[in-house]
């Protein structure tokens, strides 16, 4: 039998694991942060004491950083591209207006 003073560490990480979960869908950065605390909780109550709630906050937390990188890659990639096309349209816009003020100048002539 566990006793219940050893188990706070595998509840903390398990919370943590939770958490980080919650705020991968809000905020990937931060997500990332309480997973990796979630998961160094984990170990350290592994390492003194097998707990189920330590073993199962160290697999959400593994699969909660995973999808906190992916998450955070692609916000990259997302930005990227936004900042892209944003360029590209700018650039457009000078164009017409490039092309409108000749037109303005040969209808004033």
């Amino acid at each position: 039998m566990v006793d219940e003073e050893g188990r706070g560490l595998g509840i903390a990480g398990f919370v943590f694991s939770l958490i980080s979960l919650l705020f991968l869908i809000l905020f990937a950065p931060i997500g990332l942060i309480l997973g990796i605390v979630g998961l160094i909780l984990c170990i350290i109550q592994l390492k003194k004491q097998k707990t189920g709630l330590a073993i199962a906050g160290l697999v959400i937390s593994i699969i909660s950083i995973i999808l906190c990188i992916l998450a955070i890659i692609a916000l990259i990639f997302v930005w990227m591209t936004v900042q892209n096309t944003l360029s590209k349209g700018l650039s457009n816009i000078n164009q017409i207006k490039n092309n409108l003020s000749q037109i303005h100048s040969n209808i004033s002539k």
